[in-house]
């Protein structure tokens, strides 16, 4: 069940450990509001069988979880699954647009229905499929993950926290209103200037790119103790 992420991440190390966050633009305001009837399109990718392959992502009173495969999310929470594709080219990549797909039961020729939505309506279904707004959730966070949907490192970044056992909070700085503020400030107050992602809070400390030996080390140093 492991190998694809092995694979993956054997691929993710042989290139760069960071994405650059100067090759994509924040979606101007009117293309946030364009998908946010969550309407039924064909993906730029196939979302079929167990969707292994794709990165699923989905949510509960916890916050976020990644899956490889359908199999791994539990039957209740199948019907809104963000998907997304590693494979796809930047270039092909529409920031504005998120897509859901209903995993729990395929269609003709083994897909499944999925949904475009805007920033928005993205960002109201989150809140429902968690039961509390953002705010609130980045208020208990302990590790802030700042990156994008494209960004190769960052989808290697939360994965590992995710067989870690760390719980964190994602934060597009693409589709999350304030998230590129946020991470800059934090930058400056750090005395850092990154320039690519993702950016990692883990306690307080940022860290640019993905390192899972610098993150171990950080995550060790900032462990709560107890008496």
């Amino acid at each position: 069940m492991r190998r694809l992420t092995v694979a993956l991440l054997l691929l993710l190390a042989a290139s760069a450990l960071g994405c650059e966050s100067g090759a994509r633009s924040a979606a101007a305001p009117g293309e946030a509001a364009e998908g946010a009837a969550g309407e039924v399109v064909d993906p730029p990718f196939a979302v079929r069988g167990d969707a292994s392959g794709l990165v699923l992502t989905w949510y509960d009173e916890e916050g976020a979880h990644v899956a490889e495969s359908r199999d791994e999310i539990p039957a209740e929470r199948r019907e809104r699954v963000r998907v997304d594709s590693l494979e796809l080219p930047p270039e092909q990549r529409d920031p504005s647009a998120v897509y859901v797909a209903d995993l729990r039961q395929p269609g003709e020729g083994g897909a499944y229905v999925v949904r475009r939505y805007g920033r928005a309506a993205f960002d109201a279904l989150l809140d429902e499929a968690t039961g509390a707004d953002q705010p609130e959730a980045l208020a208990d966070a302990s590790v802030v993950v700042y990156g994008a949907s494209w960004c190769n490192a960052c989808q290697a970044a939360k994965r590992w926290f995710e067989r870690e056992g760390v719980g964190y909070v994602e934060r597009d700085i693409e589709r999350d209103p304030g998230a590129r503020e946020e991470m800059q400030r934090k930058a400056r107050e750090a005395g850092i200037m990154p320039s690519g992602i993702p950016v990692i809070d883990v306690r307080g400390r940022l860290v640019t790119g993905f390192d899972p030996n610098t993150l171990r080390r950080l995550l060790d140093e900032t462990e709560p103790r107890t008496l």
